[in-house]
């Protein structure tokens, strides 16, 4: 068996190939762990390899599948974890030089959803400095270069993972995404990313830096494969996802912010991507919306507050220890007053009202993932102005589904970088999975 091929089949594919005995577990999770050993960038990329735990899972997983007891579609396929998951008897780094070094006396409540229904987990992945950034440049810990062009950042926070998928390390990983996390490395990596509604997946044993908007979501190859992941990380039921005819469907695309600014290849791509979707039968309306405008502004004191507040104790103790950019941007929250925080996050619930009125009877809005490609990690380096200028711009469009607490998954598309966004209402992922699958066959 060719392993290094699998990563052109879904998982599901590959699971059945383990339930008739065609792939072995075990030796499926040597070939990822050596493939890791042996390639010197994996180092930028995986935190720390549970080699020992990996294999011993794998070895578990091989004795269910010949006796006919796997306990479902994800037993015995690998994945990474973002490393600001506790698994029980490691550390948890969070990307930074300031968390707590003692070891994690319990596993996430996704993790053991996941390792129940058989998943192997390789290891955890880097991370951008406690999660506060969309471009995944850490130079306190490691920066995951691009692996289109290793010059390049490979988006954040959730880089690592991002790269872990990308470069063929695993099936898939688990990353988290409260200001667009999830999407931008997916978009990045040409993956597909899932931004889950906040509240829907279990966040005990996870590193909180923004309560009200912190969510966790799978980064994969295709929309089935993040279908298995949505349904192992909530321990529910597996549904297969439905096959849609796209001239049933009907898109809103939100003139307002989501276009300024934007990079050329971008735009054109998006246009590109949404000529298809139209020749498929479609039908797209143009608006602005209002809200949008409001929620943006709001999103300047909500998140930086809660993200200081979450974190002033550490940083302040040694705010030497932090990556400049991302120490400023915490401290921007040090300012805002408490009543100020209050009346804006109220005002943001009115919004997500208001705003989810005026979409009523769209399936999803789309949008471009990103209005921009992925900098240069020098200039980042060189340059911390350009750093806030692009990390700001980087995450402008996926913070809206945060802010508005709308479901949202990533697409990639013919462009490199480019991703295509789906917005949905809250806790409507099924039917945004369901559409991704009918947008993902017309590309």
């Amino acid at each position: 068996m060719d392993f290094e091929n699998l990563k052109n089949k879904k998982i599901n594919d590959v699971s059945k190939l383990i339930g008739n005995g065609q792939i072995c577990p075990e030796e499926l999770t040597r070939f990822y762990l050596q493939k890791i050993s042996s390639d010197p960038r994996s180092e930028e990329i995986f935190t720390e390899v549970y080699k020992k735990s990996a294999l011993a899972s794998a070895k578990e997983s091989k004795k269910r599948a010949k006796i006919g007891l796997r306990r479902g579609t994800l037993d015995g396929i690998p994945i990474s974890v973002k490393d600001l998951a506790d698994i029980k008897g490691k550390l948890t780094g969070g990307g930074s030089s300031l968390t707590n070094k003692e070891k994690a006396r319990a596993n996430a409540t996704f993790v053991d959803n996941l390792q129940y229904q058989g998943a192997i987990i390789l290891g955890k992945t880097h991370m951008t400095e406690l999660a506060f950034s969309g471009l995944g440049l850490n130079p306190i810990t490691a920066t995951p270069t691009n692996p289109f062009n290793e010059e390049l950042v490979s988006g954040g926070s959730s880089s690592g993972s991002a790269v872990s998928v990308s470069r063929n390390y695993c099936f898939a990983s688990i990353g988290s995404d409260t200001g667009g996390s999830v999407r931008i490395p997916a978009a990045w990596n040409n993956l597909v990313g899932l931004k889950t509604t906040h509240n829907l997946i279990d966040l005990t044993g996870v590193l909180k830096l923004c309560p009200s908007f912190d969510t966790l979501g799978p980064i994969c190859r295709n929309v089935d494969d993040t279908n298995l992941l949505f349904n192992g990380m909530i321990n529910g039921k597996p549904q297969k996802l439905r096959k849609y005819r796209p001239e049933n469907f009907k898109f809103l695309i939100i003139k307002n912010m989501f276009f300024e600014g934007i990079d050329g290849e971008i735009n054109d791509s998006f246009n590109v991507t949404i000529e298809k979707i139209i020749k498929s039968g479609a039908h797209i309306e143009y608006k602005n919306i209002s809200e949008i405008d409001s929620a943006f502004e709001i999103s300047k004191t909500v998140f930086p507050a809660e993200a200081y507040g979450m974190w002033q104790q550490e940083i302040e103790k040694n705010p030497e220890k932090m990556f400049a950019p991302i120490r400023e941007r915490f401290r921007s929250g040090k300012k805002i007053l408490a009543h100020d925080y209050v009346y804006s996050l109220q005002r943001l619930f009115e919004l997500r009202m208001s705003f989810l009125k005026k979409v009523i009877g769209f399936d999803a809005i789309l949008a471009p993932t990103s209005p921009i490609k992925p900098p240069s990690i020098t200039q980042l380096l060189d340059n911390h102005k350009f750093f806030t200028e692009r990390n700001l711009l980087a995450l402008r469009n996926t913070r809206m589904a945060n802010s508005l607490n709308l479901c949202a998954l990533t697409l990639p598309t013919d462009t490199d970088f480019s991703g295509l966004m789906l917005m949905g209402s809250p806790n409507n992922e099924f039917d945004l999975m369901n559409i991704g699958l009918a947008i993902e066959k017309i590309k």
